[in-house]
């Protein structure tokens, strides 16, 4: 018999192991989730004798045909934290980590020139290299880094048909690209940045530009540097930085407005608090009126909205497909550092809700074969944030919105126990265990899906890299399991229950 390999517990969205659960906490989240996994940690200053040496392993001169040049190299002092890289004038940070350095940076169209330094008391170290970027010329790039380490400075950017492009969803469907801040294998550290965004065709329209800052350790404040390119590599090529101090937890700040004209004409770029009113285009004060709500926005108070009864049928039909796709073929929409049993929850019910068309399923990876039902505009305006979908906490006695949400904080905020009785599953319910004490992350989740020749449930293994698989297994499998653990009965003491979105109105209101 086939069993569920569940050894390796849910991580959070960030391949980062949360902090150990203690005491009998059911579902009980964290006070704030995003803060506990941003953390960072600021170094005390170091007293050199002698001068660094800094030497560049990457890149090794010559071309390359990538968006993205890898400078990577080692510096003597590991202490002269952090290594400066300077790539035609722009400047950069990087973590100086035991002595070596290594981080992915924009490319510019033609020759760039890259100079990396690092520094401590005694003295300074460089060295520089050449590299011809042989790409197109891009009409839109924008590059965000901050002037500190250990905080985000999360980047967002909302097209003109309002479509939220960040690190959960990279690709939007008129063909911008958001790079995830990477070193390596690590995903969205704390740190420098950059956060990259480019558009090959921009649309006509404003584009808004937000940073939403979450601080850690000691740090309480840093400097959000926006460059905002456009015709890069063409004589018509313009630049502009914004720089903006950052200083509230949670704090979002909408940097500047870009407007793509048609007919050739140059775009127009106004940034709030910095530009004079009056200056104000006259498409920005038309989109201010209408705007997208920003990350974490304080939406006030809140009667808790219950989707439309057809739109609830179509949401657990579509939740329940998509999940099982994925066992199948993974969409390339769903980001591999999100791939655990809490992400799959969320790309599944993001993918429910959103609205698509032939190009944006096509994208997914769903068979035109299969038809799947859309939501209406109506059940996107029961969640009061949305595209933050997912509560993260609250804000006094307000509920706080996210796009992020561990398996901690989505049974504890954003799911209601419905039974521990398997037979009032539907599909789209989660099947919630818990393993105190025994790993960092104690919560794994499954989702219910029915109407099949026998009940199934799906879910990730928690697993990274090749060992990492989305399964699926028979409910009659589950009911027999040798593994005593993974059997969802009310006397098994690791199986929490069938949980229920809160937003799909429940049987006995």
């Amino acid at each position: 018999m086939r069993i569920p390999k569940l050894l390796h517990i849910c991580l959070n969205g960030y391949g980062v192991l949360l902090l150990i659960l203690t005491g009998p906490s059911f579902a009980a989240p964290s006070d704030d989730p995003d803060i506990l996994a941003r953390r960072g940690q600021q170094k005390p200053p170091q007293i050199a004798s002698t001068p660094p040496t800094l030497t560049l392993s990457k890149p090794a001169g010559g071309w390359t045909s990538a968006l993205q040049i890898t400078v990577a190299g080692t510096c003597s002092d590991p202490a002269a934290d952090p290594v400066v890289v300077n790539i035609n004038g722009v400047r950069y940070y990087v973590r100086n980590a035991n002595g070596s350095f290594a981080r992915a940076f924009p490319a510019a169209k033609g020759k760039n020139t890259i100079i990396a330094e690092c520094a401590n008391s005694a003295g300074v170290a460089k060295a520089s290299t050449t590299v011809d970027a042989v790409i197109s010329s891009i009409p839109l790039k924008v590059v965000l880094t901050s002037d500190s380490d250990g905080v985000y400075t999360d980047l967002h950017i909302y097209e003109p048909d309002k479509s939220h492009v960040y690190w959960a969803d990279t690709n939007s469907t008129t063909g911008g690209i958001f790079f995830l801040n990477q070193s390596g294998d690590n995903f969205d550290q704390a740190g420098y940045g950059p956060y990259l965004y480019v558009h090959p065709a921009p649309p006509i329209g404003v584009f808004r530009i937000d940073t939403n800052y979450w601080p850690g350790g000691a740090v309480q404040h840093t400097l959000a540097n926006l460059d905002i390119i456009l015709d890069e590599g063409l004589p018509s090529e313009s630049r502009r930085r914004v720089q903006k101090p950052l200083a509230r937890p949670g704090e979002t700040k909408t940097l500047a407005y870009i407007v793509i004209q048609g007919n050739r004409q140059p775009a127009k770029i106004y940034v709030p608090g910095q530009d004079a009113e009056r200056d104000m285009p006259a498409e920005v004060k038309e989109y201010i009126k209408h705007e997208p709500k920003r990350e974490g926005e304080d939406t006030g108070p809140e009667e808790l909205g219950y989707l439309p009864a057809q739109d609830a049928d179509a949401l657990r039909q579509v939740v329940s497909d998509v999940a099982l796709l994925q066992a199948r073929k993974l969409s390339p929409l769903w980001e591999p550092k999100q791939r655990d049993c809490a992400g799959l929850v969320r790309f599944a019910y993001r993918t429910a809700l959103e609205p698509r068309d032939a190009t944006r399923t096509n994208k997914l990876g769903i068979p035109a074969k299969l038809k799947l039902p859309p939501l209406s505009e109506q059940a996107r305006q029961t969640l009061p944030a949305y595209p933050q979908i997912w509560q993260t906490g609250l804000n006094g006695n307000q509920p706080r919105y996210g796009n992020f949400a561990d398996a901690e904080t989505l049974i504890g905020y954003n799911f209601r126990l419905k039974s521990r009785d398997l037979t009032t599953a539907q599909s789209g319910d989660l099947l919630v265990y818990q393993k105190p004490l025994i790993n960092d992350e104690p919560y794994h989740l499954m989702l219910f899906a029915a109407g099949r020749a026998e009940n199934l449930a799906v879910y990730h293994n928690g697993a990274q890299g090749e060992d990492a698989q989305v399964r699926v297994v028979s409910v009659a499998e589950l009911l027999q399991s040798p593994d005593p653990v993974w059997i969802p009965r009310p006397e098994n003491p690791y199986f929490l229950g069938v949980y229920e979105w809160n937003r799909l109105r429940p049987q006995n209101a």
